[in-house]
């Protein structure tokens, strides 16, 4: 039992790894089949601007409200803009915004793989020479790489609106001492480092999503468990990712 318990998270890791390196050689054939990236592209990116819209604005609402309540009595309100500038970009903007999409991106993916191999259509492909890597593995890799730092960056622009909103209408800050706070610190490398944990985390969302879909047990059941650890995985992974990213950058 203790000797299975050591080795199943090692085969998993090796699993995950080949199949990391099997997508990486088949990216020269991305561009064989610019229509599959696109409708991966609209039904992650399009589809989830909604969600990640009301999350934004109610993020940066919070995190106004904490700043405020946090340091009310060391430093003006004038820096308010500054603390929620900084929280969102690097941290709450990609971090968030990732763990929700995780829940909508990463389980998708999972039940619709999982559907797949749960009515044989994968073993068909294999039979019909179609390569499951190269027509749906790679295709949701890429179009997670490229769509989540678009959304993330429109999470921190409403997240910034949705701060401005609380703090000018529940603490009385104007609106152009709240930009001149935004902007008092402001640094593009912060932004970077956020758009990289945003790239990184839609690579772990998708990968999670595919090879739990591809690893779904029989039945509705099993579909549902892959499903449940997809979204598990990605949130851990986002979270582990989020704390070397950080300590490596700063």
């Amino acid at each position: 039992m203790l000797t299975r318990a050591v080795i199943s998270p090692l085969e998993n890791l090796g699993e995950i790894t080949s199949l990391f390196f099997g997508m990486i050689r088949r990216l020269p054939l991305a561009l064989k089949n610019p229509g599959l990236l696109f409708q991966q592209m609209m039904r992650m990116g399009v589809s989830s601007l909604p969600l990640v819209m009301v999350i934004s604005v109610f993020i940066g609402a919070v995190t106004a409200i904490q700043a405020h309540y946090q340091f009310r009595h060391l430093v003006p309100d004038t820096y308010l803009g500054t603390a929620i500038c900084k929280f969102v970009i690097i941290e709450s903007g990609p971090v968030l915004t990732a763990l929700v999409l995780a829940g909508r991106i990463g389980s998708a993916i999972a039940a619709e793989v999982g559907s797949m191999k749960e009515k044989e259509e994968l073993d068909a492909m294999t039979v019909l020479n179609l390569d499951p890597l190269r027509y749906l593995a790679l295709p949701r890799m890429l179009a997670g790489i490229l769509v989540f730092p678009l959304l993330v960056v429109l999470a921190d622009c409403l997240a910034m609106l949705g701060g401005w909103a609380i703090s000018r209408w529940n603490f009385n800050l104007t609106t152009a001492a709240y930009i001149h706070g935004a902007r008092f610190l402001f640094n593009a490398y912060d932004l970077w480092i956020g758009l990289l944990k945003a790239l990184c985390f839609g690579f772990v969302v998708t990968l999670m999503g595919y090879y739990h879909g591809i690893h779904a047990g029989a039945g509705a059941r099993g579909v549902g468990e892959a499903t449940m650890r997809s979204v598990v995985s990605s949130c851990v992974l986002i979270l582990v990712l989020d704390f070397f990213i950080v300590f490596a950058a700063y």
